[in-house]
């Protein structure tokens, strides 16, 4: 059983390995695209892609393969948009993050961040919002493992970071479920 898992999930990661590899490779040239080819179509077609195969590996494959690659995918996303160089400055003053956020209204999604009085749990609520803050999401019936796992492997690399702290990040309400808003708690370990 576990060598068949084995063979799903590197197969999953194969198939998201080669979209990545397809797309490097058209922009670098080393596929000939006909000259009527607008490159964002392309772009398009692309992303296209990559949304139809996140919406069938959160409908085809078990929680522990979903779980591993959407939690990849959430850390991607912290990583490779510079997050960590963002957050650097509040690392030992979390106070002008949460003033950022409580006093400046400086957060385009958040509306508070407050610690609860024993300072091991972080209350994150959200805006109201019209839709999911991630691109992947801008599809019909977008993938509930978005919510379960990326955004939440997101949110907590982010705060650990911050935080200097190992952190679990519990989804209270989400968009993608349903909800107006998207709100977290961030627990301390």
């Amino acid at each position: 059983m576990r060598r068949r898992k084995f063979f799903k999930t590197g197969c999953t990661c194969g198939m998201l390995s080669l979209i990545s590899a397809a797309q490097f490779s058209a922009f670098a040239g080393e596929t000939e695209l006909p000259q009527e080819t607008d490159k964002s179509v392309l772009l398009d077609m692309n992303r296209d892609q990559v949304n139809g195969l996140l919406k069938f590996i959160d409908s085809t494959q078990s929680k522990s393969v979903r779980k591993s690659i959407f939690n990849e995918l959430g850390s991607k996303c912290y990583s490779t948009r510079g997050l960590d160089k963002w957050i650097e400055p509040y690392k030992g003053n979390i106070q002008a993050f949460l003033d950022r956020v409580n006093v400046e209204k400086k957060s385009t999604y958040w509306e508070s961040l407050v610690f609860k009085e024993d300072h091991k749990v972080l209350t994150l609520t959200g805006k109201e919002v019209k839709g999911c803050a991630c691109a992947f999401a801008d599809t019909p019936e977008p993938p509930k493992s978005l919510c379960y796992y990326c955004c939440k492997n997101f949110q907590q690399e982010l705060f650990g970071n911050l935080l200097g702290k190992k952190v679990n990040v519990e989804i209270t309400e989400s968009w993608l479920l349903g909800d107006k808003r998207c709100s977290t708690r961030i627990h301390i370990v």
